[in-house]
């Protein structure tokens, strides 16, 4: 695979940057172009970062698992991080290590050089709306107040990860409605970036095992001038973290000579991350977003896995009634259609669910407990006739 010099664009007040990407395997072409090239772009707003240069690290990092999943060498016409590129190389044995059947190390040809960090104390956090995204800047807040830790200064809110290109609808809904909860006196940048690096992915890349992560660890490189530290919010709790295209070892990895990077923070469990977002952010809560499915682009929708599980989530924690975002409430009858995943690598949800019952059994929510008890056998039953049918 060949990542060709980046190029610095600008049109109606975004900055672009761009790389063309070429595939050298016979036969194997981008999904969407049919094509062996394809350009690979990030953009922001001009007034937030205007780049004279830019360097291949975004590249290199969306480019990294798709590589893997080719087994083609890296070739990188352009400057790289001397760091960055080492910690590549950790990254490939770390997904090789997860995955060792998906996920394949491949040479990288680059050339390394070193640029000096700058003396910016800007935190980029990235920001869905979602719990995690919301906790970030709680904690950081909350640290900030006991410790003097820096502060979450930027937020990153990405179109072409969850919310396809194409949907500019749920897009312009989700940003307007995100972002109208942040408050003066929060301090914070709100950036909405687009980029179409998980098309670049298409079918080779699994989202969630190595596809999201990188994509997140490329866009913080776009601002590593001026943002020296970046966020990328955790999904679980120590105890619960299983092989996943995001983790405490993966994240870490693309950090560069001018940024840090780091996962954010399983010393939390989900519960607990919702009663510091209560305390520190309660505003931020009305606008909070979780759901990936958005049938006819409802904001929530209330009823996919997702959505039920941080309503009971919030429920059990006494702060349901501060989020007005769930186009349906939670109710035993659609906990009683409630579908887990199949895939080992999922197993966080399970364990969600499985702390759930003890919560909201204690929280007194007893229809809850008889209609979530129900489904999580009949979602057994099924998880087991599925591995079944996969061996045979």
């Amino acid at each position: 695979m060949i990542i060709y010099p980046g190029e610095v664009s600008r049109e109606r007040g975004r900055c672009r940057i761009s790389a063309l990407i070429e595939i050298e395997t016979p036969n194997k072409f981008f999904s969407k172009s049919q094509d062996s090239k394809r350009e690979l772009w990030f953009d922001w707003p001009e007034e937030y970062f205007s780049p004279t240069s830019v360097r291949s690290d975004a590249f290199l990092l969306v480019c990294l698992t798709l590589a893997m999943r080719l087994k083609e060498r890296l070739k990188i016409h352009g400057e790289v991080s001397q760091t960055l590129l080492v910690n590549a190389l950790e990254a490939m044995a770390i997904y090789n290590h997860y995955f060792p059947e998906y996920c394949s190390p491949v040479p990288i040809e680059a050339n390394g050089i070193w640029i000096k960090r700058p003396e910016s104390q800007r935190v980029g956090s990235f920001h869905s709306g979602g719990v995690d995204s919301l906790y970030n800047i709680a904690e950081s807040r909350r640290l900030h107040q006991e410790f003097g830790a820096l502060p979450v200064t930027d937020l990153w809110l990405v179109q072409g990860m969850d919310i396809p290109l194409e949907n500019e609808t749920l897009w312009k809904q989700t940003k307007s409605t995100i972002f109208e909860q942040i408050r003066p006196d929060d301090n914070v940048r709100c950036v909405d970036i687009r980029t179409n690096a998980r098309d670049i992915h298409g079918n080779y890349v699994a989202w969630t095992k190595a596809g999201f992560s990188v994509v997140l660890g490329a866009v913080s490189k776009c601002f590593a001038p001026v943002v020296t530290n970046a966020l990328i919010g955790s999904y679980a709790n120590y105890d619960d973290v299983v092989p996943h295209a995001s983790s405490p070892l993966i994240d870490p990895m693309w950090s560069c000579d001018q940024q840090t990077v780091r996962h954010f923070s399983c010393r939390a469990s989900r519960q607990e991350k919702i009663n510091v977002i209560a305390q520190k952010t309660p505003h931020l809560l009305a606008g909070l977003r979780v759901c990936y499915k958005n049938p006819g682009n409802a904001f929530n929708c209330g009823v996919c896995e997702k959505c039920m599980r941080t309503q009971a989530q919030l429920l059990v924690a006494g702060h349901l009634d501060k989020v007005g975002t769930f186009d349906e409430g939670l109710t035993p009858n659609s906990l009683s259609h409630l579908s887990l995943p199949f895939d080992r690598n999922a197993q966080y949800s399970w364990d969600f669910w499985r702390d759930l019952v003890l919560d909201l059994r204690e929280a007194g929510q007893l229809e809850l407990v008889k209609a979530l008890e129900a489904s999580i056998r009949r979602n057994k039953v099924k998880r087991m006739i599925a591995r079944t049918l996969r061996r045979l």
